[in-house]
């Protein structure tokens, strides 16, 4: 069963609920155009359009970047942990303009080390390359 959140129904969001909360996933093409750690405008209005929900959310919000395991080798992206660690960021820093209180939030970067799917094909690919919201369900020791 998914959990459901009044008003998101987001194409390309989805939600799942595990042992350390509840985790919004969000496709990469919708925040990030190929090999960029750029927000795009409409990956400023998918984050625009969770304000409301993450504004409700009490506990901590960990941003995580994943990729799939096409190697990446760019001046600015050597490796896929550079990307992912930067698309982390880049959602971070966007969530923190949107008023999500930055002492709730932090940027991980997986690069390929954590696949939905198998990397075997272009279908499983797409589905590793994203951005996970994992809300924590209780606030951490500070």
């Amino acid at each position: 069963m998914q959990p459901r959140f009044p008003g998101l129904d987001i194409e390309g969001v989805s939600v799942a609920e595990g042992q350390q909360g509840i985790t919004l996933r969000i496709d990469d093409n919708l925040l990030f155009s190929s090999g960029q750690a750029d927000l795009t405008a409409q990956g400023r209005e998918v984050l625009g359009s969770l304000r409301e929900v993450l504004g409700a959310f009490e506990g901590d919000v960990s941003v995580e970047g994943h990729t799939d395991s096409i190697p990446i080798a760019t001046a600015r992206f050597p490796s896929n942990w550079e990307l992912s660690s930067a698309r982390a960021i880049a959602v971070l820093r966007y969530l923190a303009e949107l008023g999500v209180g930055i002492e709730r939030l932090r940027a991980v970067g997986y690069a390929e080390t954590r696949p939905l799917e198998s990397n075997d094909t272009a279908e499983g690919r797409a589905m590793n390359r994203r951005v996970e919201l994992l809300l924590k369900q209780e606030l951490s020791a500070r």
